[in-house]
């Protein structure tokens, strides 16, 4: 399986990559979706120097990247990575990947991360800093969008623009709704509010004065002339340099990288800083950190790494979703629909009770109450999944996002998690990602299955064969493809068939205590460090039960 990460931010300096004495207050590693908007933020202080690393080029005027009907154009582009999985022996025969993230997220899901309030991990104050980051622009009265948005669930004055989509493809609007509005399935309102469950069109992230999309690098262009405000395109960062590493918690100085523009003979370069932020993703933060000496012994020791932390949970917790996407899921019909021009942002999100029938749930629920602990799954992240699993929150996507007649199922947590680990000290090399796909396996009425191919299965059967027998959406239906009318073993075998990776890893560097697990503590802070954090993707304990 290949696995390709977009550079998706990559903003512009003239300066030449160089050592410098100067201290930074900051110094981030990643100027991506958090790193560089992070930096922006704390540039607002005028006393507050930041200075950003960023591996990749300028692509703020590429239309592959701010376009967004041509979203993945920039797949085996200067903006690609490439990097590829090992070989996983629980899909079919699924080549082709690339990673991104996003989020959306439910109210209950975000508390379940820490019961302790004080420790600020709360819908309360995330989804505030939601608001305080967004400008959001309301559809125009006599929008085609189907939504209501609530101007109290959005924010006016952030950096990041959302709108709602220009168009609705009448598929959606007339059939797909009212069809699940008649068959009982709830059809929620402004999901900002906190509550996600249902089916609906989200939010984009995209300016709709021009239709472009916001994201942190255009944040980053009304403020590039900020003077405390270091921006290094180029910049790869390969290591944490150090100060202190024999007594206690160790220091950091600052970060290694290296020139990857060619203007340099691309030895190793370095800046120095009060703390350190890796914003490297979820292929990047945790080869960083093994580099520089934390992580398991037993990885970094036989690549002549001295470990100065002993932390093993470095690299683990990695998850991908199973999603049907090599050949989604097919429906033809009777007639034609019309508001298909711009690519849709339709994603019913479900509880599991609302997608198998009651004796799949029962069964599924049975090995649930009776599974204690599963092999490589921490046990706080399998009592979140029992938690989120009885208290009806969404753990299956059905995403409705081209302007075509499929859909999209995903497993929103999946139970099966792997790794991305370094296997070489070369700073350069790709690391060795394994997502570990479908390695979970349960028993099912006497059946050993693997657990979220078979829930994907399942939930899809028993959704299209909803669709199929409720009108208006059953009147215009002419063929589901596979076939809902298939018993449950062949329609497995066909989602298996047709099944990857969704495109959305987390993990890496789970924020849990370290006894159980954690490698990041809930102040962001790596475990046996002083000064250095992660906030990326990484930290997630396990996947968020959304888009």
């Amino acid at each position: 399986m290949r696995l390709s990460i977009s550079l998706l931010l990559a903003a512009v300096t003239t300066a030449i990559a160089r050592n410098t004495t100067q201290v930074y207050d900051y110094a981030i590693a990643g100027a991506g979706t958090a790193g560089l908007l992070l930096a922006i933020v704390l540039t607002e202080d005028p006393s507050i120097n930041v200075a950003v690393l960023e591996a990749g080029s300028d692509g703020r005027t590429n239309p592959n990247i701010t376009v967004p009907e041509l979203r993945g154009e920039i797949i085996d582009t200067e903006y690609d990575w490439a990097y590829y999985s090992i070989v996983q022996p629980g899909l079919y025969d699924n080549e082709d990947s690339r990673i991104q993230l996003d989020i959306w997220e439910s109210l209950l899901n975000l508390t379940s991360w820490n019961s302790d309030a004080s420790l600020g991990w709360n819908w309360e104050t995330l989804s505030t800093a939601f608001r305080e980051s967004e400008v959001f622009f309301a559809p125009s009265s006599n929008a085609s969008s189907a939504e209501q948005p609530d101007p109290t669930n959005h924010g006016s004055s952030g950096y990041i623009c959302s709108t709602l989509q220009r168009s609705v493809l009448s598929l959606l609007s007339d059939y797909v709704t009212p069809a699940l509005l008649n068959a009982g399935y709830a059809v929620p309102g402004d999901r900002n509010g906190g509550n996600v469950t249902g089916a609906g069109l989200l939010p984009l992230a995209i300016c709709p004065g021009n239709y472009t999309r916001s994201y942190s690098g255009s944040a980053y262009t009304a403020v590039q002339d900020r003077r405390n405000l270091h921006l290094y395109t180029n910049a790869q960062v390969t290591d944490i340099s150090w100060i202190s590493t024999t007594t206690g918690n160790v220091t950091a100085r600052g970060l290694n990288y290296v020139d990857t523009s060619g203007r340099t003979s691309n030895t190793s370069l370095s800046i120095q800083a009060q703390d350190i932020i890796l914003s490297a993703g979820i292929a990047g933060s945790a080869p960083i950190l093994e580099r520089s000496g934390i992580g398991n012994p037993d990885i970094l020791t036989p690549l002549n790494i001295t470990p100065i932390v002993n932390l093993s949970s470095v690299g683990t917790g990695l998850r991908d979703p199973l999603m049907m996407q090599y050949q989604p899921l097919q429906y033809n019909f009777s007639v034609e629909f019309t508001g298909g021009e711009y690519a849709q942002n339709y994603i019913d999100l479900r509880p599991a009770q609302d997608v198998l029938s009651p004796a799949d749930y029962n069964a599924a629920s049975v090995w649930l109450n009776e599974t204690t602990s599963i092999p490589g799954l921490e046990d706080a992240q399998l009592l979140v999944f029992k938690h989120l699993w009885f208290t009806r929150q969404p753990l299956i996507e059905m995403a409705w996002q081209y302007s075509s007649t499929q859909s999209m199922p995903y497993t929103l947590i999946p139970l099966s998690q792997g790794t991305v680990h370094i296997n070489t000290s070369d700073p350069l090399a790709a690391p060795v990602i394994d997502p570990n796909y479908n390695s979970v396996t349960a028993i099912i009425n006497n059946d050993t299955v693997p657990w979220d191919l078979w829930l994907l299965s399942r939930a899809s059967q028993f959704y299209v064969t909803q669709l199929a027998s409720t009108p208006p959406f059953s009147d215009v239906l002419t063929k589901t493809d596979p076939d809902h009318n298939l018993s449950p073993a062949d329609y497995q075998q066909a989602v298996y068939e047709r099944t990857g990776t969704s495109q959305h890893l987390t993990g890496g560097l789970p924020m849990l205590p370290r006894s159980a697990g954690g490698a990041i503590a809930s102040d962001l802070l790596v475990y046996g460090t002083r000064n250095v954090r992660v906030v990326d993707g990484s930290i997630f304990p396990y996947q968020p039960s959304a888009h």
